[in-house]
């Protein structure tokens, strides 16, 4: 049987959600699970489908996703039609100003992947706010990527 993978989608303005989906990956890898990394922009459709879970990042603005995101959400119906996410392992990510706004954008990434998508949610999702230290978001990214790899074989 084949290393599990865990492919990492994310969008990144100022590099925040960037650094995020890499300590996620350090953590994954950590635990024994293939962790690849894809900007939103490189991700096709496909790589969804050939991946065995998932974790999506996007920083939140004014509430919600960032428009690089939503562009995936809303291609991915043709994934959607086909059921081809169902019950996959998924986790989600955001870098924010505000809490509220992170629950917000989380809630709008849940609803996408969780309800209609009816992928398998790691619960909670990761949320960094700005201002926190560094070391602080690099060890709870680093923690979720643990987190995931650990419940990966559990959806395959």
């Amino acid at each position: 049987m084949s290393q599990p993978s865990l492919l990492i989608v994310y969008y990144t303005q100022s590099g925040n959600t960037e650094r995020m989906a890499r300590a996620i990956a350090e953590g994954a890898e950590a635990a024994g699970i293939q962790a690849p990394l894809k900007s939103v922009e490189e991700c096709e459709l496909g790589d969804l489908v050939q991946a065995d879970g998932l974790a999506l990042g996007s920083p939140t603005y004014f509430s919600n996703v960032a428009w690089q995101v939503k562009k995936l959400i809303d291609q991915s119906i043709e994934l959607y039609r086909g059921k081809q996410l169902k019950d996959k392992l998924a986790g989600l990510f955001t870098s924010s100003g505000t809490e509220r706004d992170a629950h917000d954008c989380m809630r709008m990434m849940e609803i996408a992947w969780g309800f209609h998508h009816e992928m398998s949610l790691v619960q909670p999702g990761l949320i960094c706010l700005s201002g926190q230290p560094e070391d602080e978001t690099r060890a709870e990214c680093q923690e979720y990527g643990r987190r995931l790899a650990e419940e990966l074989p559990a959806c395959r």
